[in-house]
């Protein structure tokens, strides 16, 4: 006998239990009934009728419509073909009158003590095959109000096939359907060839109330023995915790959850005494877990820690079907938090890694002291949150010199740009000598620029550094009174201590520095007494700088070498806007600034404006056969020029300026996203068992 009619036949078994249990009630109401009857009741002439039949005991025969539909794998079960509805007892009762060789009155009489002495029992009797039901597992919790469409109305079957479509397409989403979804999947079981459906390599499904009867019996191979309710959950915990050695033939990998040890013990006599609900349950959760082991985003460190807890999920399929249908199912939800850990981790990951130990105590615990109550995989959960919340933490703290670097990088691309606005400024309005419109541009902007990454705009050091600046340019201009030279006479010590800290802050090169003292004094020595400086022979100071060659020299877009405020050594400072330094050959001052104005208006009004941190974005290289990457925005500058992404992992860490980013967007090769990319990892393993189940031939090719 194949595998299907072996599940065929254990399902037959609690379907002939069922049937047994409700007409020994049903016997003993009706025997009940007719030793209250006398000569009396001749009298009463009123029919019970079968809509009045129908209007008792509603939630009871709801659950029972529902749990019955489970077992013979129609999720849209409807009230009228329950084998075990009001209807097929009312029918055959009145086949057993009309049978009677009695006029019609007593007939009568007897449906009225139907209707007074027996359909209260009847309330009783599905309430006690409800609770064998459940206490197999099926459907232990029923969504009341879950309407069943009356057969034959037309456009039902349009109807249901568009609920199912709309249950798969939820992949078990919460819903009205959310306690059928796991009939659903049988019904796909059954379709694709597995353990699902009544009658797959039996004798039929059984009857009850004049249907028809199984006739495929339970035939079990040798040493298997029948497997249900408490007993099959108390095999499963020894199988988990390790108090009883797993069935022959199955390998040690999977022993280890290194494979797919459910679909093992399939194949096994455990397997082999499964019943057909139980049997189908298997297969889904078996297919569940191929799909870990197939899952290329999952590293294969983490599959084996998942895979340890194959039985412990079984055992909560088994019990509760809502399982399969319930977003917010504990299991479910551990589940879907181990697929956010996946993200997080290295494809090397393995347990050699910190990360490791601590996921493979939390499975460890969860597997030795799991029994029935799911709470301990809620707890579980809350364990891996702190594992992510950890990991996070150290990838934010991994990336926070990055994050440093880049703000000291802005800053200093700030500060050049404001030291370079108040030289440009002042040389342009002022007729300067060479030496010192060389000093200015050259020099002094650099102190200029590493007091302001500093200290800052507002700060006393700046201000100052900008007073030095006005007092110099003021000191060689003419003078023509007296008064000025002696304002000059007194300003001459105190401003050549100042310019020469600065230099000395910038390290200015002793060759220059002493040529622009020299040359200084020249003109202070001018400017006090031209006669003693004509007696002493003193040299004529150089002459003002060309215009053209000032225009040329005041292109400041060339990088900026100086000494590095935030530590050791040199650092070359670039422009704001981080746009690549001007060509060798001459420029054209007009065409220049003209293209750097395009520019930084473009920058203000694309999206790099509003990506904020945490932002998503997809990178799609150009290159052929290069795989797209999404990143998240770890870090932007104060000042919105530079970006930092990373994947979840913490790896592949990019550092984008804001104009790579502009051109990227522009072009296709960047892509915003509107929420973070990720699919629940339950929902990712569902989708793909229907679309086996769905696809049986393309699945095994």
């Amino acid at each position: 006998m194949g595998e299907g009619s072996q599940q065929a036949s254990s399902f037959e078994y609690l379907l002939e239990e069922c049937r047994n249990l409700f007409c020994e009630r049903l016997r003993g109401a009706i025997a009940g009934m007719l030793e209250k009857g006398d000569e009396s009741l001749v009298e009463m002439t009123t029919r019970v009728q079968n809509r009045e039949a129908q209007q008792f005991c509603t939630e009871e025969l709801s659950a029972l419509d529902q749990r019955v539909g489970v077992l013979l794998g129609d999720a849209n079960l409807v009230a009228e073909d329950n084998p075990f509805g009001p209807e097929s007892i009312g029918v055959a009762y009145q086949k057993a009158c009309r049978a009677l060789d009695s006029n019609a009155k007593v007939r009568d009489v007897l449906l009225q003590l139907f209707d007074d002495h027996v359909v209260d029992e009847v309330r009783s009797i599905y309430k006690d095959v409800n609770a064998l039901l459940v206490k197999n597992s099926i459907l232990p919790k029923i969504r009341y109000g879950v309407s069943k469409k009356a057969a034959g109305k037309p456009g039902a079957k349009e109807e249901s096939e568009e609920e199912e479509e709309s249950a798969e397409a939820k992949t078990g989403g919460a819903g009205p359907s959310e306690e059928n979804f796991f009939a659903m999947l049988q019904s796909l079981v059954a379709k694709a060839g597995g353990a699902g459906g009544p009658g797959v390599g039996g004798g039929g499904g059984p009857g009850v109330g004049g249907g028809p009867g199984g006739g495929g019996g339970i035939a079990l191979p040798p040493g298997a023995v029948i497997l249900q309710g408490a007993e099959l959950i108390g095999s499963l915990t020894r199988l988990q915790q390790g108090a009883v050695a797993l069935p022959e033939g199955v390998s040690a990998a999977a022993a280890a959850g290194e494979a797919n040890v459910l679909r093992e013990l399939k194949t096994s006599n455990f397997g082999a005494g499964l019943q057909q609900m139980d049997a189908a349950t298997l297969d889904i959760v078996s297919m569940m877990f191929d799909e870990l082991f197939d899952d290329p985003k999952i590293p294969v460190g983490l599959k084996g820690l998942i895979g340890r807890l194959q039985i412990p999920m079984l055992k909560v399929a088994i019990g509760d079907k809502s399982f399969f249908g319930k977003k917010t199912h504990p299991a479910r939800q551990l589940l879907d938090t181990f697929g956010e850990v996946a993200v997080r981790l290295a494809t090397d990951f393995n347990p050699d890694s910190t990360t490791y130990v601590h996921l493979e105590a939390i499975v460890h615990h969860l597997v030795s002291t799991f029994q029935d109550d799911v709470g301990v995989f809620e707890r579980a959960r809350e364990q891996l949150v702190q594992v992510i919340a950890e990991h996070d933490k150290q990838v934010e703290s991994a990336t926070s010199a990055e994050s440093a670097r880049i703000e000291q990088t802005e800053n200093l691309s700030a500060a050049k740009t404001a030291a370079q606005d108040e030289v440009r400024v002042r040389v342009r309005a002022h007729n300067l000598p060479k030496p010192v419109f060389d000093f200015l541009v050259k020099e002094w902007v650099k102190h200029l620029l590493v007091v302001h990454a500093k200290s800052g705009g507002a700060s006393a050091e700046w201000k100052n550094a900008l007073e030095a600046m006005d007092e110099l340019i003021w000191s060689v201009e003419p003078i023509t009174t007296t008064e000025e030279r002696r304002k000059l006479a007194a300003l001459v010590p105190s401003l050549v201590r100042r310019l020469v800290a600065g230099m000395q802050g910038v390290r200015t090169e002793t060759p220059a520095r002493e040529h622009f003292l020299g040359e200084l004094m020249k003109h202070h020595t001018v400017a006090l007494d031209a006669k003693k400086a004509k007696d002493l022979a003193v040299p004529a100071p150089e002459p003002p700088v060309d215009a053209q060659v000032a225009n040329a020299a005041l292109d400041f877009t060339a990088p900026v070498t100086v000494q590095n405020p935030y530590g050791e050594g040199t650092v070359e400072v670039v422009d704001l806007d981080f746009t690549p330094p001007p060509p060798a050959q001459p420029v054209d001052e007009g065409k220049r600034l003209q293209a750097k104005e395009a520019l930084m208006s473009s920058l203000a009004v694309e999206p790099p404006a509003n990506m904020a941190k945490g932002s998503w974005v997809e990178f799609r290289p150009k290159e052929e056969g290069a795989e797209p990457r999404t990143a998240k925005v770890l870090f932007v500058s104060p000042k919105k020029t530079r970006y930092l992404f990373s994947d979840r992992r913490g790896k592949d860490i990019l550092e984008l300026t804001r104009a790579e980013i502009v051109r990227r967007l522009r072009s296709g090769e960047a892509v915003r996203l509107e929420e973070e990319p990720a699919e629940p990892l339950f929902d990712r393993f569902m989708n793909g068992v229907m679309g086996k189940l769905r696809s049986p031939q393309k699945a095994a090719a």
